[in-house]
């Protein structure tokens, strides 16, 4: 580590991540700028996470019942000692020079975020469609972290003020920038870091998708509870659509009025799905309207888990 640098703790929840664990921390530890603290905050794997970790010199914690998310980045926090903080998901992957550019950023004291610049690093086909579905219906005048990782770099002083919702599954990065904007808005800058790089992996097969949108399906009401917004019904509506398009065609069986209804339904679908492949230069309109239907699916059974079951892990 540079002698003249700030400390730089990393902070990384873990729950059954060995399959991408190992090539996590090799990147955080191949830094051109070393950190000089790894935290893992491990939420009960039963997978060989720990294992995988334990090959590197890092510090692990682990959180007792119940778990979640945002509890393990809290539990992570509260024992790190470094002057920066660098918040990150295990299935994200450290550009060599990551975390010495983001350094960089906080020289200027009214920098107290960096977010670095995604790249998306696809092994299968289904994760090739999710990156290019994600890029054909990202909102090009909304900055965000991406669907599914949270990254950030933090000066120490934001977590005085503010700590993630350990009650949250799904949103929980979302309602924790949200809350961060209001606290540092007016003297407070938030950096999105082009030139400090990271790559992130999609949930490789059906299983992992199906770990991953049941949880935020498990989750979704509590976000609900607390953001009240067009922009999160909005959000509901584009997971639910296709499943609201299977029960209205359902319904016309003996209802001729839902007729109406399914085909505004259906051409919203199609059309947000071609808009998809023209922003994404892609002609995978059969594979987007599958992925469409399946996380819809796949989410609309965890909700009807989160009526039975109070876990806020995954």
């Amino acid at each position: 580590m540079h002698s003249s640098s700030p400390r730089v703790s990393v902070i990384i929840p873990t729950k059954n991540e060995e399959q991408v664990i190992r090539e996590c921390l090799s990147s955080v530890f191949d830094q051109s700028l070393t950190p000089y603290q790894v935290i893992i905050v491990d939420g009960h794997s039963i997978d060989n996470t720990l294992k995988e970790a334990r090959r590197f010199p890092v510090e692990i914690f682990c959180e007792s019942a119940p778990t979640s998310l945002p509890n393990a980045r809290n539990i992570g926090i509260e024992n790190a000692s470094g002057d920066l903080f660098l918040v990150m998901d295990a299935d994200t992957v450290l550009k060599r020079d990551c975390v010495e550019k983001a350094v960089k950023y906080f020289q200027d004291p009214k920098v107290f975020a960096v977010i670095p610049a995604l790249e998306i690093k696809a092994h299968t086909r289904l994760e090739r469609t999710q990156e290019k579905w994600l890029r054909g219906t990202s909102n090009p005048l909304r900055h965000g972290i991406g669907i599914f990782t949270f990254v950030e770099f933090f000066r120490k002083e934001v977590f005085e003020n503010i700590k993630f919702d350990p009650d949250l599954g799904y949103g929980e990065d979302d309602d924790f920038q949200q809350r961060f904007k209001q606290v540092y808005k007016g003297y407070g800058k938030i950096i999105y870091a082009h030139d400090c790089r990271i790559s992130v992996h999609y949930p490789h097969t059906f299983k992992e998708l199906w770990s991953q949108w049941t949880w935020w399906g498990r989750t979704f009401t509590r976000y609900l509870s607390k953001h009240v917004s067009t922009r999160t019904f909005l959000i509901l509506g584009s997971i639910l659509a296709p499943t609201i398009l299977l029960i209205l065609g359902f319904l016309t069986l003996f209802f001729s009025l839902a007729v109406p209804f399914l085909i505004l339904v259906s051409a919203l679908l199609v059309a947000r799905t071609l808009i998809a492949c023209y922003r994404s230069k892609s002609i995978n309109f059969v594979e987007f309207i599958a992925f469409e239907f399946t996380r819809s699916l796949f989410f609309v059974f965890g909700v009807i888990q989160g009526f039975f079951s109070g876990e806020r892990g995954k």
